[in-house]
């Protein structure tokens, strides 16, 4: 017999869990190219992470917009 997602609070857990994990992963490794592409960055010093750290929560509240919006 089949559990309804209510009954499997597990289930539900973990695919939230490896989704998000999914999704930060693939906003590191793509905000991580480009900003080499489209950056003047050479190696990944303090500048990097900095302008990194600030691009990502723009990268957060953009993606957040976007799906409030939609």
């Amino acid at each position: 017999m089949d559990k309804t997602m209510k009954e499997s609070k597990g289930f539900a857990t973990k695919v939230v869990d490896e989704t998000v994990d999914t999704l930060i992963d693939k906003v590191w490794e793509s905000l991580t190219d480009y900003m080499y592409e489209y950056g003047d960055y050479t190696e990944s010093d303090d500048e990097f992470y900095e302008d990194y750290k600030v691009m990502e929560v723009k990268v957060v509240e953009e993606l957040y917009n976007r799906i409030k919006n939609k």
